[in-house]
């Protein structure tokens, strides 16, 4: 009976690996991508952060949580993948569509740089990149449904890797793929490339008579590739393949090429099948296939398979890549995982852009077949083409670029000649229109165009461009300046912003943050998981008077000087600029409409912003470097901070008698930091 291969929750695998770590950057590479499935759910298992039960909160959470990744995210995928029903993105991730002209954007890869939650006995926190090979897309069948495979490796900062140039190499050549076009967004791809600069190559390519792992970047052919590396290590072997897809026919190019290459002694090679029973490939495939010396088809064992226990459970579907080498006697056991189908354009350089790895396992037990030897002819046939039906239809050449923290739209034509005429539609309902625009090259949208793309942008990061082909093609817009996008869902009163300042933890904030959800936010799913608070009276509280307002722009202070001493200055802008629910900015701006709305007390919007005054006053001299790095935003800020004038001079009308010199001997003591006094113990 074959044996079972070694299996686990793809995420739950993550998660370990991330345990007792943070995260600095990450790139996330795919054939196809849905946004709104990575943010809601795969981004999470990186952030290692408590999260509400209901969606819309969780949004907000998740928007918090990226702040303090220093770098930030990158999300590679095929210009042509997004998923048709996807939802749309709405997080802090720097998504860009790469357009791969001989073939289809195919790698499925997470580089994820990682530092220790504790620093050592100098302060240190040392930093590991996790590096992975998948076969699963960052979409609901890939992480949660499918069977996939993945392989992840370590490299711990200044260490030995056989790893280091192939890797270097590949993400110099993704960025130079899509750098003229996207020569800015490329910060997390930058940081995890010069992180790997600093380790040590490994000249071998085995240790202890083990193979050290490889990464196939897909310079040469794959049959090459495993030449190279293995040398003869792999001739006569056993070998077993497993692939959701295959070519056309008459032959399979890529089979005979390995057995040509290695003279395996036997080979099995998976069919897979639908739900319905048909074989996923053609009957010529089939068929040559089956009358190869040495050569079976085979079938997955039922146990893993079944999407569940019970009798009605479905078959799940087989989307791994896996090519194995194995003899029982003597032990040894060689895998190739990844992202490479059994297809020419897989297999040949100049077809697809294709990655994995290639390790030898040292097996406690004599290896044997996953495969069950499968001679049961299929009676229909099915076949089904790895582009999954997205490289002819559903992507366009055009890209769209939204500045939050600038009135800036610009479009982008990837093609050599000029573009037709194009209607950018969201929802059926026309956005604006382009006709003629230059081949590579930005080109600002009117003014009109920004306004209607930014009041759609509240809603949908995903557009439809007509034109551009027979079939409408989906398009992701680029958002940058994201710290200026205005909250998710939240409005909170200048009281409620200090409230949350003030709290220490995260389940407090999140605590905060459930029991003052708008109704609407707590509709969707897993809403019902939610114990709602009776929301707090609004009438006056500590937290509303002086003491409250000292103790939360001290919180501010600290995390703001914490974020910019640590790296992760990403944080300390969304704090100072940003226009989110709990920003600087966005408490500056309440205060101003409730007071000129006559709502709130006076005194306590003008120790508010007199605390604001002084916290900028205080950044700005010890942290000059930042300022100047954000040069427009502090004069925005300092333009906010203007509104101290009107409200110092309502204050007057008040008490002409007593208030000014009062204000005038409260603002110069407020605006001085006191010295600490030290007394000498005795």
């Amino acid at each position: 009976m074959p044996e079972l291969p070694p299996h686990a929750v793809l995420s739950e695998q993550m998660e370990d690996r991330l345990r007792g770590r943070r995260l600095v950057a990450a790139v996330f590479l795919t054939f196809r991508f849905d946004p709104e499935f990575f943010e809601q759910e795969i981004l999470p298992v990186f952030l290692d952060v408590p999260l509400s039960h209901a969606s819309a909160i969780k949004l907000v959470q998740l928007e918090d949580a990226m702040r303090s990744v220093p770098v930030g995210v990158a999300v590679y995928f095929d210009q042509n993948g997004l998923v048709p029903e996807a939802g749309p993105s709405k997080l802090d991730v720097k998504r860009i569509a790469v357009r791969h002209r001989t073939g289809i954007f195919h790698p499925k890869n997470v580089f994820a740089l990682v530092e220790d939650n504790d620093p050592d006995d100098e302060g240190h926190r040392a930093r590991t990149l996790i590096v992975s090979c998948l076969s699963a897309n960052l979409t609901r069948a890939g992480w949660w449904e499918n069977v996939e495979v993945c392989h992840t490796e370590e490299i711990i900062e200044g260490d030995f890797t056989r790893l280091g140039d192939d890797l270097v190499r590949f993400l110099e050549g993704l960025e130079r793929r899509v750098g003229e076009k996207d020569s800015d967004g490329h910060e997390p791809l930058r940081a995890i490339r010069d992180f790997v600069r600093n380790t040590y190559q490994r000249e071998r390519r085995s240790g202890n008579g083990i193979l050290y792992p490889h990464f196939f970047e897909g310079r040469t052919s794959v049959t090459e590739f495993l030449r190279s590396v293995a040398d003869r290590s792999l001739d006569g072997m056993n070998l077993e393949i497993i692939s959701p897809y295959f070519d056309g026919g008459p032959t399979s190019v890529p089979l005979n090429d390995l057995i040509n290459e290695f003279r395996p002694r036997e080979v099995r090679v998976f069919l897979p099948r639908a739900h319905t029973g048909e074989a996923l490939c053609s009957p010529e495939i089939y068929e040559s296939v089956r009358g190869l010396p040495n050569v079976s088809w085979g079938r997955m064992p039922q146990e893993l398979l079944r999407s569940g226990s019970g009798e009605s459970a479905r078959q799940r579907m087989v989307h791994a890549k896996v090519y194995r080498f194995f003899t029982p006697q003597p032990k040894s056991e060689v895998l190739f995982i990844g992202s490479v189908n059994l297809t020419a354009p897989a297999h040949r350089p100049g077809g697809n852009l294709e990655t994995g790895f290639l390790v030898e396992l040292s097996p406690a037990r004599r290896p044997d077949w996953w495969l069950i030897a499968d001679a049961s002819r299929p009676r229909e046939y099915k076949p089904s083409l790895e582009d999954e039906g997205n490289a002819t239809a559903g992507g366009s050449k055009l890209s769209v670029r939204f500045w939050w923290n600038k009135t800036t739209a610009e479009t982008y034509w990837d093609d050599s000649s000029a573009s037709p005429k194009l209607n950018i539609t969201s929802q059926g309902i026309e956005i604006f229109s382009v006709d003629g625009l230059p081949p590579k090259a930005w080109c600002p949208l009117p003014a009109e165009a920004y306004t209607e793309l930014q009041r759609v942008l509240r809603s949908t990061s995903i557009l439809t461009v007509v034109g551009d082909g027979k079939e409408p093609g989906l398009i992701l817009v680029q958002e940058e300046g994201m710290s200026h996008r205005p909250s998710l869902m939240f409005d909170l009163s200048p009281a409620e912003i200090l409230r949350y300042w003030s709290l220490l933890t995260t389940a407090q904030r999140a605590a905060f943050l459930e029991a003052r959800a708008p109704e609407f936010a707590l509709m969707g799913e897993g809403a019902a998981l939610v114990s709602r608070y009776a929301p707090l009276a609004q009438t006056q509280t500590f937290f509303e008077r002086f003491a409250g307002i000292f103790l939360a722009f001290g919180n501010v202070e600290r995390s703001v000087r914490s974020a910019l001493r640590e790296g992760r200055g990403r944080e300390a802008t969304y704090r100072l600029f940003g226009q989110k629910y709990d920003s600087l900015g966005s408490l500056l701006k309440r205060v101003l409409k409730d007071s000129t709305a006559g709502e709130g007390d006076l005194v306590d919007h003008y120790v508010i912003v007199m605390c604001a005054q002084q916290l900028v006053q205080e950044l700005r001299r010890e942290q000059c470097e930042f300022w100047r790095e954000h040069a427009s935003d502090g004069k925005c800020l300092q333009e906010q901070l203007g509104v101290a004038a009107s409200l110092r001079e309502r204050l007057i009308a008040s008490d002409r008698a007593e208030m000014p010199a009062f204000l005038d001997w409260f603002d110069r003591w407020f605006l001085q930091r006191a010295t600490p006094v030290v007394t000498e113990a005795r």
